[in-house]
């Protein structure tokens, strides 16, 4: 392909595609695998219980990347926070946290594909982690991973016991979630005009015959 290499064909069968996309998503990878370690060596007191860019992270490559390519995406980011984690602080990884974070992904899919809105991108990042909360501690509860017992109250105990490490998920979903779409905001609209959001609106108009 010659002229601007930012450009990609209309179809999309570009191997080299959305360049500036895929280069914030390996940086959303390492930085999943950088983070875990550098958390490492902060006193406990310290330490950002659950703060992550992998929610983020899902939501960005599911709005702005191929469902397939969100999927590896994330893989990658899960593998690299796990690794991390395991020869950071000898943690064993949690197998449930693939189809968890994969949730994200399905979130991301479904809100955010056609739109740079920073009312809906936030309003979907609390969405979508307020549900891994509800989601995962509710398993937590199934499984008894501290002694709450099987009733209503051993459910509400597990939900509050949980509240500290759900204001790190959501800070890092915000956090995270305001970098990666603002970045993709900012360096389409400057460099890398090919990347920029098509509104769903203007792609069904330019559809049409």
């Amino acid at each position: 392909m010659t002229g601007d290499p930012t450009q990609c064909p209309t179809d999309g069968h570009c191997g080299n595609c959305k360049p500036m996309t895929r280069a914030l998503a390996w940086a959303g990878v390492l930085t999943a695998g950088t983070l875990p370690v550098v958390f490492s060596q902060l006193s406990p007191a310290a330490q950002p219980w659950n703060l992550s860019i992998i929610g983020a992270l899902s939501l960005f490559v599911a709005a702005r990347l191929k469902f397939t390519q969100a999927f590896l995406f994330v893989v990658l980011a899960v593998v690299a926070k796990d690794a991390a984690v395991y020869f950071a602080l000898g943690m064993e990884p949690y197998p449930l946290n693939w189809v968890l974070f994969l949730g994200y992904v399905a979130v991301g899919y479904a809100f955010l594909r056609g739109t740079d809105s920073p009312t809906r991108i936030g309003a979907t990042a609390l969405g979508a982690g307020l549900l891994f909360f509800v989601v995962s501690n509710f398993i937590s509860w199934l499984e008894q991973a501290a002694p709450y017992g099987y009733s209503l109250e051993g459910l509400a105990n597990c939900y509050v016991a949980a509240v500290p490490f759900y204001r790190g998920t959501i800070l890092g979903d915000l956090l995270f979630t305001g970098v990666l779409f603002g970045a993709h905001a900012v360096l389409s609209q400057a460099y890398y005009p090919a990347e920029r959001v098509v509104p769903v609106a203007a792609q069904e108009t330019e559809a049409r015959p």
